[in-house]
């Protein structure tokens, strides 16, 4: 065991970000701020907006791996870690092709499944108003299933990343814990949005009795899960995310001492580790785009912890980590600003 410092597991994506006028969203019945469409309708969206770029005084249309895993794969191995990543993509498609020459120009170990569904597109569009609407298809991402996982990599990896969008697929989050506890090594989520927080708590609160985790989680994701957490087994409620995670890293849940970090913003990161908490300032950056940024403290804290860093180092490495990703639209890589990070650890 060991050969691997992390695997992560989930849905690859390619992140699409463009400028766009309100017309333009209206038109393409996009009224929500986050929604599912067609992929027909998602191409098209993007090559229209890709046509009008260099017409206007729109931006140019950027393009990246995607996908809260893929990142955190993408930016520990520029910090120096070994690092595979699983997850699925479509066959022959160029937004595929796209994700595999991200990952491994980062130098990420592939093992991908190809599938006959296309790749998934993430688009973020920002309108003149400033307004951002998400339209996303994750399409061939969903359909990694539990044949597609390599039992070799759960057992050769010291941390194994699950992506938190797909702990609503239990049955296949459930196998790769199995494999993780059947080869003790420990297993990393980032619970990724308030609504998993709150629908997952107590598949999250199970799982922690069951097997080792890490646990990523920024402060609203953080003050849902505790609560209802904490309110389904009447224990610490009503006392907020530091009490419940304080006695949650300890065992007192019954759990097996999870590791826990709570990104904080601009007020840094704090993290729960057997009963103590450790806190670590950040310096306020002015974000150009906030996406992949919580990837990116993940990817940066346990990277430091492969090497044997204590918590404090792990979370001031992620609040590094993140500021870096703050500066640019997406996961883009700054490949000097990683490996300056990399050598001061």
């Amino acid at each position: 065991m060991g050969t691997l410092d992390l695997l992560c597991i989930g849905n690859a994506l390619v992140d699409v970000f463009a400028d766009s006028d309100e017309q333009t969203v209206i038109r393409h019945g996009i009224t929500q701020p986050v929604q599912h469409i067609a992929m027909e309708k998602l191409t098209r969206i993007i090559s229209e907006v890709n046509t009008a770029c260099p017409q206007g005084n729109l931006s140019p249309v950027v393009k990246t791996s995607g996908g809260g895993a893929a990142n955190v794969a993408k930016i520990a191995a520029l910090l120096g870690a070994k690092v595979c990543f699983t997850g699925a993509i479509g066959s022959s498609d160029h937004f595929g092709r796209l994700f595999e020459k991200n990952l491994i120009d980062a130098g990420v170990k592939l093992s991908l499944s190809h599938k006959p569904s296309p790749t998934g597109i993430f688009l973020t569009l920002k309108t003149e108003n400033g307004k951002v609407y998400i339209a996303a298809s994750p399409s061939a991402a969903l359909e990694l299933s539990e044949n597609d996982i390599n039992e070799d990599d759960i057992r050769n990896a010291k941390i194994v990343v699950i992506d938190g969008f797909m702990l609503d697929r239990p049955a296949l989050v459930r196998h790769i814990l199995r494999l993780v506890d059947k080869y003790g090594t420990a297993a990393a989520i980032d619970l990724g949005s308030a609504a998993i927080a709150g629908e997952q708590a107590a598949e999250i609160a199970e799982y922690a009795k069951k097997y080792q985790l890490f646990l990523f989680m920024n402060e609203a994701e953080a003050s849902v899960f505790s609560e209802t957490a904490a309110s389904n087994n009447a224990i610490g409620a009503g006392a907020g995310f530091n009490s419940y995670f304080q006695s949650l890293s300890a065992g007192e849940h019954g759990s097996k001492r999870p590791v826990i970090a709570v990104k904080l913003g601009e007020r840094g990161a704090v993290c729960f580790e057997w009963g103590k908490t450790y806190s670590a300032e950040t310096r306020a950056v002015n974000p150009l785009d906030a996406t992949g940024a919580g990837d990116a403290f993940c990817a940066g804290f346990l990277a430091a912890r492969v090497r044997g860093k204590p918590p404090k180092e792990c979370a001031a490495l992620g609040n590094m980590a993140a500021a870096v990703i703050l500066g640019v639209k997406g996961a883009q890589v700054d490949r000097k600003a990683f490996k300056n990070l990399a050598e001061r650890f």
